[in-house]
C-alpha cells in the first residue's frame, strides 16, 4: 500500500510539473513583450459638431444695511428668476443652486474700515435644452431679477458626444499610423503591429459668452439679447507604440 501511494504521488507531481510548464509557455506566448526596437508616435483627430444645450450661470447680488434686508431682497429676486426659468420650459431638475453667501461690506478710510452693510449672493446653473429659446430665457430672467440680477457665464455643450468621439478616435489612430509609416520609411525599416495605445479625449469649447447684468435689464421695448452658439470640437489624442520588424 505504501509503495502504491508513493507511486501515485510521484505520478501526480509529474503531471503538475508538465501542466505548469505548459501554462508558462502559453503565458510567455500571449504576453510576449515588445522588442527593444519600437516607434512611438502621437496621433490626433478632431470632429466638429453643433451644440445642443447651454448652461447658464446666473443669480442675484443684493447689498443692504442689514443681513435681514439683504437676504430678503436676494430671496425675492431669486424666486422671480427661478420662476422665470421654469416659465420658459427649463425643467426643475435642470436648475441647481451653485453658491449662496452672506458677507459684510466695508468702506476703508484713513481711520480704518467702516461697516457699510451686507451683501447676499445667490447663484444657480440652468440647463437650456432648446437653444432657440436661449435669448428669451436670458432676457426674461434679467427682467425678473431686476437691477440686482447677475449673469455670469453661458457655456455651450453637446449633451452626448459619443458618436463624435468615435469618429475622432478613428481619425487619431489613422493619423498616428501615417506618422509611424513616414518615420519607418525614412529610417528604412518595416513597421510592425502596435503594441501599446493610450488615448486622451478633450472637448474643446468656444470662448465662453459673458453678459453684464446692467445691459440685460431692459424695458418693455427691449431688444432681444443676441446669442451665437457657434460650433464645438471634440478631439481625441492617441499615443501608439509600434514594433519595428
Amino acid at each position: 500500500m505504501k509503495r502504491g501511494n508513493l507511486w501515485l504521488l510521484g505520478l501526480s507531481a509529474l503531471l503538475m510539473t508538465t501542466l505548469i510548464a505548459c501554462d508558462t509557455n502559453m503565458t510567455s506566448t500571449l504576453l510576449r513583450p515588445p522588442t527593444g526596437r519600437t516607434i512611438q508616435v502621437t496621433g490626433s483627430g478632431t470632429v466638429v459638431g453643433d451644440p445642443d444645450m447651454a448652461t447658464l450661470n446666473l443669480g442675484v447680488s443684493a447689498e443692504k444695511e442689514t443681513v435681514a434686508e439683504a437676504r430678503e431682497a436676494a430671496a425675492s429676486a431669486m424666486t422671480d428668476v427661478i420662476e422665470s426659468l421654469k416659465g420658459n420650459a427649463v425643467a426643475e431638475k435642470d436648475i441647481q443652486t451653485q453658491a449662496f453667501s452672506i458677507h459684510p461690506q466695508y468702506n476703508y478710510t484713513d481711520s480704518g474700515r467702516v461697516l457699510r452693510g451686507y451683501r447676499v449672493d445667490n447663484t444657480v446653473t440652468a440647463k437650456v435644452r432648446e437653444l432657440d429659446t436661449l435669448s428669451q430665457v436670458i432676457d426674461d430672467a434679467a427682467e425678473a431679477g431686476g437691477d440686482i440680477v447677475v449673469v455670469n457665464t453661458i457655456q455651450f455643450m453637446i449633451e452626448d458626444s459619443t458618436a463624435l468621439q468615435t469618429q475622432a478616435r478613428g481619425l487619431a489612430v489613422k493619423n498616428a499610423e501615417a506618422k509611424a509609416q513616414t518615420l519607418a520609411q525614412a529610417s528604412s525599416v518595416s513597421l510592425g503591429k502596435p503594441v501599446s495605445i493610450i488615448e486622451t479625449t478633450q472637448a474643446a469649447s468656444p470662448p465662453i459668452a459673458y453678459a453684464e447684468a446692467a445691459s440685460l435689464a431692459a424695458d418693455s421695448a427691449r431688444t432681444s439679447t443676441p446669442i451665437e452658439s457657434g460650433e464645438l470640437a471634440v478631439s481625441v489624442n492617441v499615443t501608439v507604440v509600434y514594433e519595428i520588424e
